[in-house]
């Protein structure tokens, strides 16, 4: 057994650069990148929502799984985007670790709810 004799001190900084797993730049860019499609994808989903609920045009069944493939757009753009970027930028889960396997969850319930309601306008054509 070895024992560590060196007594090396690492200020807060210099711990907490050593967990970054990008560089600052990257992370400049990846923030921009991923909050405008966040954004762009809450914005254009929650105005085809209101259209689609305001509008008489489409029939209604369409509309009943053009608003449900909206819902569950939202619901990616809401769990999957911030998550993931946060995860990937830091290289680590820094949120409750009680909250992890909720957010799974929401973006299985998103993807499944997107495939199967595309499935099922597929069908229904």
């Amino acid at each position: 057994m070895m024992e560590n004799t060196t007594n090396v001190t690492y200020t807060e900084e210099e711990i907490l650069k050593s967990l970054e797993a990008l560089g600052p730049q990257m992370q400049i860019f990846l923030i921009v990148l991923y909050s405008m499609t966040a954004l762009i994808a809450l914005g254009g989903n929650a105005t085809v929502i209101i259209v689609l609920l305001m509008g008489k045009r489409s029939s209604r069944e369409l509309r009943i799984f053009l608003v449900n493939l909206a819902v569950s757009d939202v619901c990616m753009a809401l769990f999957s985007i911030p998550f993931t970027y946060t995860d990937f930028m830091l290289g680590r889960w820094i949120f409750h670790p009680s909250f992890c396997p909720f957010v799974q969850f929401m973006q299985h319930v998103s993807v499944i709810a997107s495939v199967y309601t595309l499935t099922a306008i597929g069908l229904d054509r």
